[in-house]
């Protein structure tokens, strides 16, 4: 019986070539791409998340808050029946609009 690894050396074909190197670059792509995504995440883990939120909002007598939502420009506090915007600090109540 023979011994497969006594054979004599025989050339690689050309398409396992190119797929040894297709394979290579899959892993190198996976590999950068995966360090990107850690970058980013840790840009974005480390980046101010939203605007400072006011210590307290005085809400009409009678309201019960069910969302609220912030931007730059003002503070929202949806009711049931209508919306409250507050300047950014929540110290003005600037707009009630009513809802239908």
């Amino acid at each position: 019986m023979s011994n497969p690894h006594d054979a004599p050396d025989v050339p690689e074909p050309p398409y396992l070539k190119t797929l040894r190197r297709l394979v290579t670059l899959l892993t190198a792509t996976m590999i950068a791409g995966m360090a990107a995504i850690f970058v980013l995440m840790a840009i974005r883990l480390n980046s101010p998340s939203a605007p400072p939120l006011p210590e307290r909002i005085t809400l009409p007598d009678g309201t019960t808050p069910t969302a609220f939502a912030q931007t730059p420009q003002y503070i929202a506090i949806t009711t049931p029946t209508q919306v409250l915007i507050y300047s950014p600090d929540g110290t003005e109540l600037r707009r009630t609009i009513t809802l239908d």
